[in-house]
């Protein structure tokens, strides 16, 4: 099959970098409507003058309405960032990469979302949303989904498209309580369930705690039938995490940080650390989801974005249980150079 896109992207480039420069301004007013152009050209991080022909060609082409609050993306303007999307995606050759890198990886599927959010305060969001079109396609004949914590799957909550999925129960995968509460698995199941018409349970218990206390809490009875849905759940989706950023987000002591450090951890997710050959080389004592339940598991996600969790992302799909891969453009570039 032609990729007329990527064919298009070669022939003039120039055109991809206006094409680029005008979603970039048609994405930042949508998320930040209303929205005045010089907050836009702080968030995109340009001078205003460089957005104002830009911002003036939306308006006449009648994609953006700018009034005295700010200006505000319309029907025909959100129809056609959806489109953009898709046309950029090609005009960058990322079908091509997606390829490339879910060979390499070993994975069955790996979705590329233009953009780095490490440069690009919105790309984050944008990442969200399209993991968020993918649960949709993915959750369709299932009738149990399970979450972990994390920025980007909170992100992936706020895009949930509203639907009546009575049917569908969705679960935390791990405990999360002393996280913040936006980004704990609790949180973003009852949110994800909310959006979904969807039921869910919570697991209240801590994502961090000791052997015997883990141990404990696995055999109460109001505790101990919600982890056993969990580790039967058909779909998982979950983060991907930098040990550092993760050992203190869990916090983590000194001599902790450093034994994962010797013992050669490159990144982590639910609460399992994998060195570069992708062996689990650490966990913390948590309930709820474990390493050996998610052979049983349909379909597993993972989610992750920004040129530094490319090491971590390669550590744990290296370990052999995620399915589907979706990143941004960023980590996909540092992979493959890397």
């Amino acid at each position: 099959m032609v990729d007329y896109g990527f064919l298009l992207g070669k022939l003039a480039p120039e055109m991809v970098e206006v094409v680029q420069r005008r979603y970039n301004i048609l994405r930042a007013i949508a998320y930040l409507q209303p929205v005045g152009r010089r907050v836009l050209a702080e968030k995109l991080g340009l001078q205003e003058r460089a957005v104002r022909n830009d911002v003036e060609l939306l308006k006449e082409q009648e994609l953006i309405l700018a009034e005295v609050k700010g200006m505000t993306i319309t029907p025909l303007g959100e129809k056609i960032l959806k489109e953009l999307s898709n046309i950029l995606h090609s005009f960058r050759g990322l079908g091509n990469i997606e390829r490339d890198l879910a060979s390499f990886l070993g994975l069955e599927r790996v979705i590329i979302v233009p953009g780095d959010f490490e440069h690009d305060p919105l790309a984050k969001r944008e990442l969200g949303r399209v993991a968020a079109l993918h649960l949709n396609e993915v959750i369709k004949k299932v009738k149990t989904i399970a979450i972990a914590g994390g920025t980007t799957l909170a992100e992936l909550a706020n895009h949930i498209i509203p639907q009546n999925r009575q049917d569908l129960l969705v679960l935390p995968a791990r405990g999360g309580l002393g996280e913040q509460v936006e980004i704990q698995a609790n949180t973003i199941a009852a949110k994800i369930a909310k959006n979904l018409g969807a039921s869910y349970r919570l697991l209240h218990a801590p994502d961090y705690m000791s052997q015997k206390s883990a141990e404990q809490l696995a055999q109460d009875p109001y505790i101990a039938p919600t982890i056993q849905l969990i580790r039967e759940t058909e779909v998982l989706i979950h983060g991907i995490g930098n040990v550092y950023e993760m050992a203190k987000r869990r916090g983590m002591g000194k001599e902790e940080i450093e034994k994962l450090i010797s013992l050669g951890a490159k990144g982590e997710a639910f609460g399992y650390y994998f060195d570069q050959q992708g062996s689990s080389v650490y966990s913390t004592p948590s309930i709820g989801l474990k390493l050996v339940d998610l052979g049983k598991i349909k379909k597993i996600i993972a989610i992750a974005g920004g040129r530094s969790k490319a090491e971590a992302i390669k550590a744990v799909t290296k370990a052999g249980f995620i399915h589907w891969l979706i990143i941004d453009e960023g980590a996909a570039e540092e992979i493959i150079n890397g």
